[in-house]
């Protein structure tokens, strides 16, 4: 029996970017299969790429840009210089949005963290807020200004 190849950080990392820079009209798990086979050296299947969230978010966000705009041509700048300035813009960007996606990725950490400490439970993390109705009499509401 075939052991299953399992996905290193990097393999993620370049099938990622391979989803990215999809040069076709359309996308489909065949497809991406195919070309990571080139990238990888042996041909992973669907559902062991549709099992990595970030490869996952990758073909869907590529999908929605196919289906609402399937080849619209970027447009060119007037020179050099403002080309230059504008991916200088857009890498500060990036930098500031990828610090920023760290930052919640270890504040998502410091809680998960703290609720396990305190014994929740996902039911427990998933509880809708409470809604708090102005429009009630006050008769009607706890302490709290929540509706009995």
């Amino acid at each position: 029996m075939a052991r299953n190849k399992v996905f290193t950080p990097r393999d993620i990392e370049r099938i990622v970017a391979l989803i990215r820079d999809w040069h076709k009209d359309t996308i489909n798990w065949a497809d991406v299969c195919k070309a990571a086979e080139k990238v990888l050296g042996f041909k992973p299947s669907r559902q062991g790429l549709n099992q990595r969230e970030e490869i996952l978010t990758a073909f869907q966000a590529k999908k929605g840009r196919l289906r609402i705009s399937p080849e619209q041509a970027s447009p060119m700048p007037s020179s050099l210089a403002v080309a230059a300035k504008r991916i200088a813009t857009l890498k500060a960007e990036n930098e500031e949005l990828k610090l920023t996606n760290r930052r919640l990725r270890e504040r998502f950490r410091t809680w998960q963290y703290n609720a396990h400490a305190k014994n929740m439970t996902e039911e427990d993390l998933d509880k809708p807020l409470v809604f708090l109705d102005k429009d009630v009499a006050k008769s009607e509401k706890d302490e709290y200004g929540r509706v009995k």
